[in-house]
Formats: C-alpha cells, sequence, structure tokens
C-alpha cells in the first residue's frame, strides 16, 4: 500500500511539472507576439504565478493574485467588460477579507500536501442558485453600461465569484466552476481583440484540472 502511494505521489509531481511547464510556455509564446510591456502581459504573468500558488494551496498565492486583481480590474475597464471589472475588483476583496482569514486559520496537519484542510462536500443547490441569480444581475448591469458580450461576460463573472467565493472557503469543488469560467473566458477576451488575456484564460483552464487533482489527493478533509 504505501509503495502505491509513493507512485502515486510521484506521477502527481510529474503531472504538476507538465502542467507548469505547460503554462509558462504558453504564457512566454503569447508575450513574445503580443508585447511584453503591456497591462494584458502584466496581468497575464502576475495570474500565471498566483494559480500555481492555488493549485498547489500555498498561502503565497495572495501577493501576486491580490496584485493581477488591480491590474485586471483596469484591463477589463479598457475592454468595456464591465462585468469582468466588478469580478477583478471583487476578487481582491474576497482574498483580502474572506481567503486570507480562512486560509491562515484551517492549516493543513502536512504542509508538504499544502497549507489549508480543504472542504469535499458542496450544497449544489445553493451554488445553482447564486450562479443564475449572480448571472442575471452582473447581466444587467453590464447592459446598462454598454457593454459587450454581455450574456456571456455575464455567466462568465457570475460563475467566477461563486467559484471565488467558494476557493476562498478551501472548497475542492471549486476548480469545476473555474473550468467553465475559464473557457467562457478565452472566448470573449479572443473577441474583444485581447490575445494575452485568452491565453492567461487558457493557462487558467489547463491549472483548474491541476487544482481538482492536488486538492482532492493531497490535503485533508475539512467541515
Amino acid at each position: 500500500m504505501e509503495h502505491i502511494l509513493e507512485k502515486k505521489k510521484e506521477q502527481i509531481k510529474w503531472f504538476n511539472i507538465a502542467v507548469t511547464a505547460a503554462m509558462v510556455l504558453l504564457t512566454f509564446n503569447g508575450s513574445m507576439k503580443n508585447g511584453w510591456f503591456t497591462l494584458a502581459n502584466i496581468v497575464s504573468w502576475l495570474g500565471l504565478v498566483g494559480t500555481i500558488g492555488l493549485a498547489h494551496a500555498k498561502t503565497w498565492n495572495f501577493p501576486f493574485n491580490m496584485t493581477q486583481n488591480l491590474f485586471a480590474t483596469g484591463q477589463a475597464f479598457k475592454s468595456a467588460l464591465y462585468g469582468d471589472m466588478f469580478m477583478s475588483a471583487f476578487y481582491f476583496l474576497s482574498n483580502l477579507f474572506i481567503g486570507l482569514p480562512s486560509w491562515i486559520k484551517n492549516k493543513s496537519d502536512d504542509a508538504s500536501e499544502g497549507d489549508i484542510k480543504v472542504v469535499k462536500t458542496t450544497d449544489w443547490k445553493t451554488i445553482t442558485l447564486a450562479v443564475v441569480g449572480g448571472g442575471v444581475i452582473l447581466g444587467v448591469i453590464s447592459y446598462l453600461m454598454g457593454g459587450q458580450y454581455v450574456i456571456l461576460d455575464a455567466l462568465n463573472n457570475s460563475t467566477a465569484i461563486v467559484a471565488q467565493v467558494m476557493q476562498m472557503r478551501r472548497n475542492r469543488h471549486s476548480w469545476w466552476l473555474w473550468g467553465v469560467t475559464n473557457v467562457i473566458g478565452i472566448v470573449i477576451w479572443l473577441g474583444v481583440g485581447q490575445p494575452q488575456m485568452a491565453i492567461m484564460y487558457l493557462c487558467f483552464a489547463l491549472n483548474s484540472v491541476r487544482g481538482w487533482v492536488n486538492w482532492g489527493l493531497g490535503q485533508s478533509d475539512a467541515a
């Protein structure tokens, strides 16, 4: 049994290395094509580092993600994606007031498997109502402000906000919603002519798979 466990950990280690390498190569290639000294590129690299930290359940992710949130707010405003703008501002506040206190309070017993105890149960009825209700509210706001891709933008941000709250509360199923959010994000940012932001969301999509695996196999369960 111990041999099987060690083999599994070795496979997860190489899986993580492969995903990180793919994310870095995609982001680097995008920077070469789309420019290094742009707001979108800064957002992309900060998001890359921050989400890697999240997938490994490491508390050091917060400074990177919170800085990325501020820059992403500006990028979304420039692209008239107002739902995305509000979402990025929300990310910053939720990191500060929900995530940091929760992650610091709920430390893992085995730091080698991540910094936190992971919650592995979810009330999907409440989650569904939150996504639908949030999507309607964000869609109305985006429409009134003259935003682009109103329906996709609203769905993208609704799933993202719910996923963010779940993740800040250490819920493993947040990675499912992040997967949906990231795929929609690729479509939206390509549509508004920001390929580097689309590449960032492609990296995030890969990271969602890695996060689901890591949070399910390593960290201890929490109520």
